[in-house]
Parts: structure tokens; C-alpha cells; sequence
């Protein structure tokens, strides 16, 4: 008799470990993704109106090698994909800039037709002196240009599956690097240069929420979602930044 109760010690060991590696995974107690955070308030106080510099807003350099979107579909990643995030984008930092409250900006759409008539191309465009020169036609006293220096939609699974019987919990993150500066229209010279990172989480979104967040980026619109909230953020955090060691303006 004793012999068959050691016997059976093995596998009694065996079913314990089982229930223990089921429990872990359950979903009451698998590790919880980051909860989606906000759109944080700026912390710089606004300034009087005759106090605000007036800045054209250009185009956001866009890389395709700083982005990893991997997890889209193909249709999604057409060869214009990054022309047109590059104008949303710009478009997005002009309305940020704007709620900030400390400047004036130049509409969009005058910058546009500037471009198109000094026909600038591929070549030269994100140069200093050249984006100088634009916000001089323009009558602006700043202008702020910048790059996407990290792009990526990220989807990873927690909590992993036990003999097939259970599995886990999708997250995505988006993570949105940007660098921006102000120039200078009469020297092209760099006032100020900020650094900005976002990162949002969701355990709910899907890959065609994510494809709408992107295909609204590129019409230059945001709505709530994690693509909106981690590129905003970089956004307010690289403009004030920025906006720090800008010589006070006289009127």
C-alpha cells in the first residue's frame, strides 16, 4: 500500500503544477497592460496676445526607415503614405502650437500655396535657409520645422496560452518620437530645438481602429485613440521644449 501511495506522489505533483500554471494565467491576475493615457495639459503659461510671435508651421520630415507599421495591411502602406503624413502631421503640430496659446500662427493652406509657387522639390527642402525664406514670404517672424524621428505600432500578446486552454490579452502600443525647431525668418538661424516622446497602450483597439487612426493622420485629423494621444503628446512636449529659450518678442 505504500508502495502504490508513492507511486501516485509524481503525478499528484504534476496535476498541482498544472492548477497552478492555470491560475497564474487566469484573467483575474494576469499582468495588466498600461491603462491609455490622456492628452496631457501644457504646463507653460499662455502669453499676451501682442506678446505672441506669428510662425508658419512647415511640412514634418517623415523617413520611411524611422517607421515600423508594419502590422498594417499592405493597402494601407501605399507608396504616398509618408508624403501624406508628413503634411497631417504638420497640420497636427499647427493646431497643437495654436492651443499652447504663445503664438500666432499662419494658416496652413497660405504655406501650401507658398511652396507650391517657389516649387522647392525633394531637394533642399527641409533646409533651414529654405524654410527661412518661406516664412519671410509669408510675413511670419518664426518658422518651425522638425522630423518624426520614431513611428511604431506595436501589437504583443501577455499572459501566454497553457495546453491551449487559455490564452492571453493583445496589446497594442503606439510610440511616436518627434524633434522640432524654431528658425529664425531673418538669419535662419535655430532658436529652439525640443525633443518629444509619446507612448500610449490600448488592450481593445484592432487593426482596422488602427488603420483609420493612421488614415485620418493623413488627411491631418486626429480623434481619440492611441496613435492620436502618443503623437500629441511628443508633439506638447517638443514644442515646449522649444518654446523655453525663444528671446522674448518686440512688438
Amino acid at each position: 500500500m505504500l508502495r502504490t501511495t508513492t507511486a501516485r506522489r509524481p503525478l499528484v505533483a504534476l496535476f498541482v503544477v498544472l492548477i497552478g500554471l492555470l491560475a497564474a494565467c487566469a484573467p483575474g491576475t494576469e499582468p495588466r497592460a498600461t491603462e491609455r493615457t490622456d492628452v496631457r495639459p501644457y504646463a507653460l503659461p499662455p502669453l499676451a496676445f501682442a506678446e505672441r510671435a506669428l510662425v508658419a508651421v512647415y511640412d514634418i520630415e517623415v523617413e520611411p526607415v524611422r517607421f515600423d507599421v508594419s502590422v498594417l495591411s499592405p493597402r494601407e502602406r501605399d507608396p504616398r503614405l509618408y508624403v501624406d503624413l508628413s503634411r497631417g502631421i504638420g497640420d497636427v503640430v499647427t493646431n497643437e502650437l495654436f492651443d499652447l496659446g504663445r503664438f500666432r500662427v499662419v494658416e496652413r493652406q497660405a504655406l501650401g500655396r507658398v511652396m507650391e509657387e517657389q516649387d522647392l522639390g525633394q531637394t533642399g527642402r527641409f533646409d533651414d535657409r529654405a524654410v527661412a525664406e518661406l516664412g519671410r514670404l509669408l510675413g511670419a517672424e518664426l518658422i518651425l520645422t522638425g522630423a518624426v524621428s520614431e513611428f511604431s505600432l506595436d501589437r504583443a500578446t501577455v499572459g501566454s496560452a497553457v495546453l491551449g486552454l487559455i490564452g492571453g490579452t493583445t496589446i497594442t502600443t503606439a510610440r511616436v518620437g518627434v524633434d522640432l525647431r524654431f528658425v529664425d525668418v531673418r538669419t535662419g538661424e535655430v532658436l529652439g530645438v525640443g525633443r518629444g516622446l509619446g507612448v500610449a497602450q490600448d488592450a481593445e483597439i484592432t487593426i482596422d481602429g488602427l488603420e483609420q487612426a493612421v488614415r485620418l493622420l493623413r488627411a491631418g485629423t486626429v480623434r481619440e485613440s492611441i496613435v492620436a494621444i502618443a503623437l500629441r503628446n511628443a508633439i506638447r512636449d517638443a514644442v515646449e521644449q522649444a518654446s523655453v529659450g525663444l528671446p522674448p518678442r518686440t512688438p
